[in-house]
């Protein structure tokens, strides 16, 4: 369900992490029928609350003390999997923030 073009749209094989982010630059809400990996309703995934504040502390504390700088000369296609992730990795350059 990720990369449907009914769900999504035409272009739901491109990596746009602005589909997330609203016009004021806060989260946009998604319903949880579009997500597979954590259910929905009554079977939803017990653990999908707790995966999202420990998700959120780990980027949160890469962001502040890294300087991530993405390559784009690396295409980003999404590898066949339970887990949505690059299927030849994320190619970036990374340094510490506070030398």
């Amino acid at each position: 369900m990720g990369r449907m073009k009914s769900v999504w749209g035409e272009d739901c094989l491109e990596f746009k992490p602005e589909r997330w982010i609203n016009e004021r630059g806060g989260i946009k809400h998604e319903p949880s029928y579009k997500f597979s990996c954590f259910g929905a309703g009554p079977r939803k995934c017990l653990g999908k609350e707790m995966a999202f504040v420990q998700m959120k502390a780990v980027v949160s504390a890469i962001v502040y003390n890294y300087r991530i700088q993405v390559l784009e000369e690396t295409p980003v296609i999404p590898a066949i999997s339970i887990n949505l992730h690059p299927k030849n990795g994320l190619m970036a350059r990374i340094s510490t923030r506070w030398d």
